[in-house]
């Protein structure tokens, strides 16, 4: 616990100064290391920073696309990670220093937040509007899938907004199909947009 508000009271620090992101190989799905970022909400009040070494991330990654691959194995096949994180939530004080909320909880419960996706290499397929989903780890090692949403404008460019209560690992992912991203009920079936209802059961890459 010591080492971990270490590592938190270091983050904290640096906030201000920005994130350096991960290298990529030549194929742009095939990461070096699993990406990652930070959000915000409440107006930049609340931060979440990673705190998951590159060998974290990935064992997180693991585990999450294992869950997957057993729960809802159509969904699996088709998912692709967009970032990982195990995050340190804090909260700017009146002072305006930052607070480690070492619960992760988020003040006042369930809140928007906005994760900068720009400098993730692999967009394909984003398109403002879709939806993109966060699996949020539980202590008994199963996942919660969480619905995000892509948003872009000029100003600030690509984020992922979701919903957030509480903070431990989470996976960010989109399921694609045919280059799209496509919205899915978690039992494995394709949402039609227009109607919110499953359309298939099949894979929506494959057909099969």
């Amino acid at each position: 616990m010591k080492l971990k508000k270490l590592v938190a009271l270091i983050t904290a620090g640096a906030l201000c100064l920005g994130m350096s992101m991960t290298a990529f190989a030549a194929d742009d799905k095939s990461p070096e290391e699993v990406p990652t970022t930070w959000g915000e909400a409440d107006g930049g009040k609340l931060q979440v920073w990673n705190g998951a070494t590159p060998e974290e991330r990935q064992e997180i990654a693991d585990k999450a696309m294992a869950w997957m691959e057993k729960n809802t194995p159509n969904i699996a096949k088709d998912a692709e990670i967009i970032f990982v994180g195990d995050y340190d939530l804090f909260q700017k004080n009146d002072k305006g220093e930052w607070d480690w909320l070492e619960d992760g909880k988020v003040p006042g419960g369930k809140k928007l937040f906005s994760f900068d996706v720009n400098d993730i290499e692999n967009k394909e397929g984003f398109v403002p509007g879709k939806t993109v989903y966060a699996l949020h780890g539980n202590a008994d090692g199963t996942f919660t899938p969480i619905e995000g949403k892509l948003v872009y404008d000029e100003a600030r460019g690509w984020f992922i907004e979701v919903e957030m209560s509480e903070f431990s690992p989470v996976v960010f992912l989109k399921v694609m199909s045919n280059g799209k991203i496509v919205e899915v009920d978690w039992k494995g079936d394709v949402v039609d947009p227009k109607t919110k209802t499953a359309t298939r059961t099949a894979s929506p890459k494959t057909g099969e």
